[in-house]
Order: structure tokens, then C-alpha cells, then sequence
């Protein structure tokens, strides 16, 4: 039997205390939820690395797609710009861009009246993207990252969670300077402003279209958790039948360093247990994580049961990104699985 993962972006009236401030206001969050329902949980081995990742891309398969992951934090004087980069290059040849932001509801829109960044796009807008990319059900996708980006996973996450085949979506591990040392080619140079990798979802007017690209299903009943079952986690306290794992810093968990983001609150919901994601990556090159058996260690001392059947766990960060390298840790050390 399957659990599932889910992704959900919350904006609600509500009232929390112990580790927020206690009050009524509009509170965001934007959760993983992984639901299980299997007595014993295995590893997927979806991670793959660079000399298996350039093999399967000399082989020059129109049913091997490469896809450029990179995201990161908009904050600060210059930020990176995983878009930006994947522009100016270098690039892997014949990749696409997934960019989270534009592939989602459009911030005020019906789908997203609350106006929350990047959330989990609908199944006919997935499939109008993966039309756009000429991406088939039965292909198999590899999702990289350039160098230092420690946030992909969100990408990847997406991919197999709108529709794409699980098995079928591979996370590549390590930078493109591992990939050009280990022989792989690259596509240097300016990408023009025609280029079909460099489409808007504005621009291709996919509400009045019909995708040929088919889902696997359409999940999201089962797959997406509401505000009233995360409230439900958070008053039931141990005897919840889920757990909630934040994967911000120490500092922002506890309350004492600063959201990154203007008028978020410092703290942590009631209950919830603290795995910075940035524990379960190499310290030296954030396109990887740790040995799964390190990744495993850290996630059952936060307190994770290494019993799958013991409770679901829902994944939290600040804006939907940072919770899925928490949910792909899970899932790839075997303490849960999709």
C-alpha cells in the first residue's frame, strides 16, 4: 500500500500559541504532507549521480529529458536567479527550465486569492507546461542544479507529485562543475529571447487548451492536507495522528533569528519537531545530500519513528521549498516512502 506526499499553500484566520505569538491574524504556510499506509518503508534510489546522469544523456534518448531545477531565496542586495542563470548559461544541452514560480496559480487569481508564491500548479496547467516542454508520460526526467543551489528539490518534488511517474523522475547529485570534470558537454552562451525553452505560462494561453500530456491521476483529495486537519495535528498534540518537521534554520524554528521575509512571525507551530533541511545536505556542495544512513540518523533523532506505520508526517518551511528536501529525505533513507 502507497502513502503519499502533498503540498498545500494555507492562508487563514487562526489562533496558535507555544512558539508563535499568541493571536489572531492571517498566518501562510505552505506544507508537505506524506500520508502512510505501509507497514515497512524501502528507499527509491530516485538519486542519481553525475556519471550515471552523463551516461544516460550521451545516449541522446528523445525519452531522456533533462531538466534545470535551480531556484533560490529572493532575498538580499544581488540574489541569484536560477531563471537568470539558466539564460545566460552554461546549461546541460537540450534541458528545460521548470521554474516554480511561473508554473503556479497566478498570485491573485481564483486558484490563489491569498496571493502565496510558487504553490503546486493545477493537473491541466502541469500538463500544459509538460506539453510545452515536449515532455511524454513515459519519459524519464532528470532534474539538475548549477553550482551552490541547495533548493531543486522543490522542482523535483513537483514533477512527481502533479502526475509524472515517481519512478521516472531522477535527482541528479552534484553541481554542473562535477559534470563538466566528469566529461559531460554544456551549452555555453546568451539563450535568445525566441528560444522555446523561455515560455511564459502567460503567454500560451493554456486555459482554453486541451493537453495532450495525461496525468497519472489526479490526486488531490488524498494528496492535500487543509488548514483544519494541520490545526487538528496541533491540538492533538502526541496524540495526533501525524507529526509536523520544520525545515528552517534552528534560529528561525525557535524564534531568534529573523524570517527572511517582511511580516512573517519568528516560532514554530506546537508540536512541531526541527530538521533544517540544510543538516540533510553535503556541507560541501548543497546539490547533494548526505549518505542516506547520516540523513536516516538525523531524521529518528529529531524524533521521526523508524516504525513507517507509527505516524504521517507533514513537512513545513517558510514558503513551500525547503519541505521537500525533508519530504525526498524521507522517502530516499527509507523511513517513508511514496
Amino acid at each position: 500500500m502507497m502513502k503519499r506526499l502533498c503540498y498545500i499553500g494555507i492562508a487563514t484566520k487562526c489562533s496558535l500559541s507555544s512558539g508563535f505569538t499568541t493571536q489572531t491574524k492571517t498566518t501562510t504556510h505552505r506544507l508537505l504532507f506524506q500520508t502512510t499506509r505501509m507497514m515497512m518503508a524501502t528507499s527509491n534510489n530516485n538519486l542519481v549521480t553525475i556519471p550515471d546522469a552523463i551516461t544516460a544523456h550521451k545516449q541522446n534518448s528523445k525519452h531522456i529529458k533533462f531538466i534545470d531545477g535551480s531556484w533560490h531565496m529572493p532575498v538580499g542586495d544581488n540574489p541569484r536567479n536560477g531563471r537568470a542563470e539558466f539564460i545566460s548559461g552554461p546549461r546541460i544541452p537540450g534541458a528545460f527550465y521548470y521554474d516554480i514560480d511561473d508554473i503556479a496559480p497566478v498570485m491573485g487569481s481564483d486558484d490563489n486569492p491569498k496571493k502565496l508564491p510558487h504553490m503546486k500548479p493545477s493537473s491541466k496547467m502541469f500538463a500544459s507546461a509538460m506539453d510545452q516542454m515536449g515532455i511524454l508520460p513515459s519519459d524519464t526526467l532528470f532534474v539538475y542544479a548549477t553550482n551552490d543551489c541547495a533548493f531543486y528539490h522543490r522542482a523535483y518534488w513537483t514533477l512527481r507529485s502533479c502526475g509524472h511517474d515517481p519512478a521516472l523522475v531522477k535527482l541528479v547529485q552534484g553541481s554542473l562543475d562535477e559534470w563538466k570534470e566528469c566529461g559531460g558537454e554544456l551549452e555555453e552562451g546568451q539563450l535568445g529571447e525566441e528560444d522555446e525553452r523561455l515560455f511564459r505560462m502567460s503567454d500560451l494561453g493554456w486555459e482554453e487548451k486541451t493537453p495532450t500530456y495525461q496525468v497519472m491521476s489526479d490526486n488531490e483529495d488524498v494528496v492535500v492536507v487543509d488548514m483544519d486537519q494541520v490545526l487538528d495535528i496541533v491540538n492533538q498534540k502526541d496524540t495526533a495522528d501525524a507529526v509536523i518537521v520544520d525545515a528552517r534554520s534552528a534560529g528561525r524554528f525557535v524564534g531568534t533569528a529573523p524570517e527572511p521575509r517582511p511580516g512573517l512571525r519568528g516560532g514554530h507551530m506546537p508540536g512541531a519537531l526541527n530538521v533544517p533541511f540544510t543538516d540533510l545536505l553535503d556541507a560541501d556542495d548543497k546539490t547533494k545530500f548526505r549518505p542516506m544512513d547520516e540523513v536516516r540518523d538525523i531524521f529518528i533523532k529529531a524524533g521521526i519513528s523508524p516504525d513507517a506505520s507509527n505516524r504521517k508526517v507533514v513537512c513545513s518551511c517558510g514558503s513551500g521549498v525547503t519541505a521537500a528536501a525533508l519530504a525526498i529525505g524521507l522517502e530516499e533513507c527509507g523511513l517513508r516512502n511514496k
